[in-house]
Parts: C-alpha cells; structure tokens; sequence
C-alpha cells in the first residue's frame, strides 16, 4: 500500500490523498481516494481505518510513503505488523534538494549516493 498527499489541489485547501497497491502484474493500481482538511496523523489513519474495514488488506507486506512523518505514522497505525519503505523517487528528490544548498553536495558524488539511496527504496 502506497499512500501520497497531492498538496494545494482545491481552492478550499484540502489535501487529495490516493492510495496505491500493487496488482498480480507487478502494477500500480489506484485504490482509494480521500480529502482531508487538515494533514494529522489521526485524520490520515481515519481515512486508512475505513479503507481497511472494507477491503482484504491482510495481503498487505509494505507499506511506501515519502518522508512525511504523519502519513508514515498514520501507516503504522493501521499496518503495524508491515514493513515500511521510503518512495525511492521522494528520497531521490530530497536528496537533490539537500545537495543544491550551499556546503551539503560539494564533495559528494551525486551518483554514487543516487545509487546508494536505490538500494534502499522502492
């Protein structure tokens, strides 16, 4: 189960919150779809709880997410027997912004931590 928040998508100022799982061909599907006011660990776990109470999540083995702090902890309320797991493409991403302020990149190997980084996401 994949979980990401799309941010400013509503002139009202609601977070479009989707849900991704893998399919039997190794595909994303999207699953679920939610609005939230306010981005808490309690309103994310809400709209995970319904999503689980009326689907077979028991399958489930990982949980992803970016590096937000609610939505991982919103997973490990509602899938706290499964592993969780960094997007590789958001901690690429913030690897990159990291390493564009001054002093963080200047005698690293942008690469090499690329690769190193992919070893350990999805």
């Amino acid at each position: 189960v994949e979980v990401d928040g799309t941010y400013r998508t509503t002139q009202a100022g609601f977070v479009l919150y989707h849900l991704l799982i893998e399919d039997d061909n190794g595909f994303g599907q999207p699953v679920a779809f939610f609005f939230i006011k306010e981005e808490t660990t309690e309103a994310i776990s809400e709209c995970l709880q319904i999503f689980s109470e009326n689907n077979d999540v028991s399958i489930t083995k990982v949980t992803i997410s970016d590096k937000d702090c609610t939505e991982i902890a919103a997973l490990e309320n509602c899938f706290p027997h499964e592993d969780h797991i960094l997007c590789q493409f958001h901690a690429l991403k913030a690897l990159d912004v990291y390493m564009k302020k001054p002093n963080n990149g200047e005698r690293v190997d942008k690469d090499k931590i690329h690769e190193i980084i992919k070893q350990f996401c999805v």
